[in-house]
């Protein structure tokens, strides 16, 4: 018994840390969100139903509603739904610590460097969304490297299970949809077994219907769908505080411009996403062109794959905060544990150091609650710019790789 607990990812001093960080953890944040907008939802919830939470103002994907509305009964009552806000904290630290576990565990074979997690875990531009800013991208994040994971490592009941909740939790992770889809073709296409893919398909299905069914029950099913539909656009500025391109391009504050301003033709939106969708597609030829590799030839996926699969998703990741409008401060965020398990694999660090210093510069810069960027958000998008630069030479190292061992 002793060998199977001593067996488990999750030790005593993560517990030990994590109540450290529960006992200290401010009980302040952002307050439009942490004081209103989610207390608000919460009450909605706990005094008409969950299945009538989108006839509230909310824009939120239906997994982080079901957790507010059984944060309310959980309190109890609206004054206290109000008063102990601060501690939905709690629930998004524990995905801060899953996501770092998770990346440390699974890649432990490839790396001898001990505590490893703790390089996440002690890094304030990685805590700085939950512990003070009290924003739950760590959830999306880890749900993404729990599917990345077990797409590799061909646990496709798994993936199937956390690739849908990914995009449930956040809309934003449609980003990474080409990887699980890159993944999905790889493992099906190495050993096609069509009962497993259908059993993927009733996971998925399952998902969705636990997250959906209030809402089709209590007739709010259309509500959610306006919510998906009007997400692209619900933040018209050029930039919604993150420090990005178009504080370069731009002589104006990005933050006052409406995106649908026209420049050559085209609004700056649609040349957010052309920029987007051109520069992916480039990101993504060297992963592309070593899965086909690799499936011609009948081999398995292995270290250098593995680092590269991490290493195009933290830049994608980063492109889609640096070139899109509309942009929040918070939305680099996942790149930094991504990084995190390229540097595990490729012992390179400077891109994980980089993106934790920058997100934290743009998130403290628009925050200043430690006041530790006193310098234009102009600096801080020309080093989100150097990774980027240094991001893609790396990936077209690996082509290089690639092309040589094909050959």
């Amino acid at each position: 018994m002793l060998q199977k607990i001593s067996d488990l990812p999750v030790k005593w001093h993560h517990l030990l840390f994590y109540s450290l960080l529960v006992a200290i953890i401010p009980h302040t944040g952002f307050w439009l969100d942490l004081n209103n907008d989610w207390p608000r939802w919460s009450s909605y919830a706990f005094e008409h139903g969950l299945s009538q939470i989108y006839n509230s103002d909310t824009n939120y994907m239906p997994f982080y509603l079901h957790w507010l509305y059984w944060f309310g009964k959980l309190q109890g009552s609206k004054e206290l739904i109000y008063a102990n806000s601060y501690q939905l904290k709690y629930f998004f630290l524990l995905f801060d610590f899953g996501g770092a576990i998770a990346i440390a565990w699974s890649l432990r074979r490839y790396y001898t460097r001990p505590f490893a997690e703790y390089m996440l875990l002690f890094n304030m531009g990685y805590l700085y969304c939950t512990v003070i800013w009290g924003q739950l991208d760590g959830v999306p994040t880890a749900i993404v490297v729990l599917s990345i994971i077990s797409l590799f490592e061909r646990k496709l009941l798994w993936a199937a299970f956390f690739c849908t909740l990914s995009v449930y939790i956040k809309l934003q992770t449609i980003i990474f949809l080409p990887f699980f889809g890159i993944l999905l073709v790889f493992q099906l296409g190495r050993n096609f077994n069509k009962w497993l893919l259908l059993k993927m398909i009733v996971i998925s299905i399952l998902t969705q219907l636990w997250l959906l069914s209030p809402f089709i029950y209590g007739g709010t099913f259309w509500n959610f769908i306006k919510v998906v539909r009007e997400s692209v656009g619900f933040f018209p500025r050029v930039s919604w505080n993150a420090y990005n391109i178009w504080y370069l391009l731009l002589k104006k504050d990005p933050t006052l411009l409406n995106d649908t301003l026209i420049f050559a033709g085209l609004t700056y939106k649609k040349w957010g996403f052309i920029l987007f969708f051109v520069f992916s597609a480039i990101g993504l030829i060297p992963l592309i062109v070593n899965t086909l590799t690799k499936l011609k030839n009948n081999k398995d996926l292995d270290k250098d794959y593995y680092a590269l699969l991490w290493l195009t998703a933290g830049t994608i990741a980063i492109l889609f905060f640096f070139v899109n409008t509309q942009m929040h401060e918070r939305y680099s965020y996942p790149a930094i544990a991504l990084y995190f398990a390229y540097s595990l694999l490729s012992n390179r660090f400077a891109l994980f150091a980089l993106t934790s210093l920058a997100h934290l510069m743009n998130i403290d810069g628009m925050n200043k609650y430690f006041e530790l960027n006193p310098f234009k958000p102009e600096y801080t998008a020309m080093i989100f710019g150097s990774i980027l630069l240094l991001s893609y030479i790396r990936i077209y190292q690996f082509l290089k790789l690639n092309k040589l061992n094909f050959q």
